[in-house]
């Protein structure tokens, strides 16, 4: 076959033109994720897209308004953040029979001695039927260990059950993942909500332990309205009977920006439910929300599924190829419209591409990371180009000797 397109080509399955094509460009790719200075140049591709992914529009533009209340699950807010004052809510709180307080705050330091002393004796009462807040400090890499728990003075721990507050990334990036266990400097410790929900439901807790202890993609089902909802006036009311509203039930303690004292930014984190996915915006949930909503997912076992990874890589490569093959074909039958009809061709599959990752996400929780495929159509067209070229120049230079041989002899 003439790659310059003097002659026409069949089209037939296997081209050898096409897969050096696809050879080279899928080289590229790995070559590019493998250089350390180019990481962060590709990480919106070919690194889960930390900083921003296709399904985002999925939470944020396409999914279903209408969600049922939770009753499994209460948010109550702190307001301002005052030791008495929770010490108070959680004696009202637990006085209401709940299955499990999850308590969404971090008590660092000693401060008032009567203050901290009326709090350290409500949780040693609550005991088992608390989980406290704690933080993993800094990850030591040749252990495999986080050190520098608590983060929450021991004093306040001393008959609780702890959980780690920590989201996978940091406080500018979107929380789409949570680690259910990490390793302490004292053993193994679980998430915050992980806690909560075995608490609740051990059996949940154990299925997420058994078979998926690993890092998760959070599903996102609910926001701070599609839970039962209490502000700190409405707990410390004696007048209001709790007992229907958190016997049972899995509570959660913590701030949420509402009241008379507002700090919006506190522990507020970027999530894939935020409306404006793109640009600039404040963050747009609560970490007591994000933690309500991982446990609904422990509970009702609604994980997110994820196309492996060989898979991606293949389909990724067949169709490179194809879009090497076809354009080519087109190139020695049309040429005239070889290059509007490869970069059509490209935008084409690019937004059905959007659109099949999108919707397999929201029908059927199965997450597609098709970065290698994306970046694959965003090169073969170029690629294609400069490989026609070089063909081009090759042929050109192997007529020019042979027409200087040619010569040579006819003087001879």
């Amino acid at each position: 076959m003439d790659i310059s397109g003097r002659h026409r080509m069949r089209l037939k399955p296997f081209n050898i033109h096409a897969f050096n094509v696809t050879a080279v460009v899928f080289l590229l790719i790995g070559l590019g994720a493998s250089l350390s200075f180019n990481r962060h140049f590709l990480n919106p591709l070919s690194h889960r897209l930390e900083d921003y992914d296709i399904t985002d529009i999925v939470y944020s533009q396409l999914r279903d308004p209408h969600v049922d209340l939770d009753e499994r699950i209460v948010l109550v807010n702190t307001g301002r953040p005052d030791r008495a004052r929770i010490a108070r809510i959680l004696e009202r709180l637990l006085d209401a029979g709940p299955a499990v307080v999850g308590v969404d705050i971090l008590f660092p330091d000693r401060q008032d001695p009567a203050t901290d002393s009326l709090l350290a004796s409500v949780l040693q009462r609550g005991g088992s039927t608390l989980v406290m807040a704690d933080a993993l400090g800094p990850y030591h890499d040749p252990t495999g260990v986080f050190t520098n728990m608590p983060a929450t003075d021991p004093y306040f721990l001393q008959e609780c059950r702890t959980g780690f507050i920590n989201f996978p990334g940091n406080a500018t990036r979107t929380v789409r993942h949570f680690s259910p266990e990490e390793k302490g400097p004292h053993g193994p410790v679980k998430a915050f909500a992980v806690e909560i929900a075995g608490a609740f439901d051990p059996g949940a807790q154990a299925y997420l332990m058994e078979e998926r202890n690993r890092l998760q993609r959070i599903h996102y089902s609910a926001g701070e309205s599609h839970f039962i909802r209490l502000n700190p006036d409405q707990v410390l009311d004696s007048t209001l009977d709790l007992t229907g509203l958190v016997s049972g039930k899995m509570v959660i303690l913590g701030y949420t920006g509402t009241g008379e004292w507002n700090d919006p930014m506190l522990d507020r984190h970027y999530t894939p439910m935020n409306p404006h996915y793109t640009g600039k915006s404040p963050p747009d949930m609560f970490g007591m929300v994000i933690h309500a909503n991982i446990i609904r997912m422990v509970l009702d076992r609604k994980y997110i599924r994820e196309v492996p990874t060989w898979i991606s890589v293949l389909i990724a490569f067949l169709l490179c190829y194809l879009n090497v093959l076809i354009p080519m074909w087109i190139h020695s039958m049309y040429y005239p419209v070889y290059y509007l009809g490869s970069r059509v061709m490209q935008l084409v599959q690019l937004g059905l591409i959007f659109f099949v990752v999108a919707w397999m996400y929201d029908r059927f929780l199965l997450k597609w990371d098709f970065s290698e495929g994306i970046l694959a159509l965003a090169l073969v067209v170029d690629a294609q180009v400069i490989y026609v070229a070089l063909q081009q120049q090759k042929l050109f230079k192997r007529e020019w000797r042979k027409k200087s041989g040619t010569s040579g002899e006819a003087a001879k």
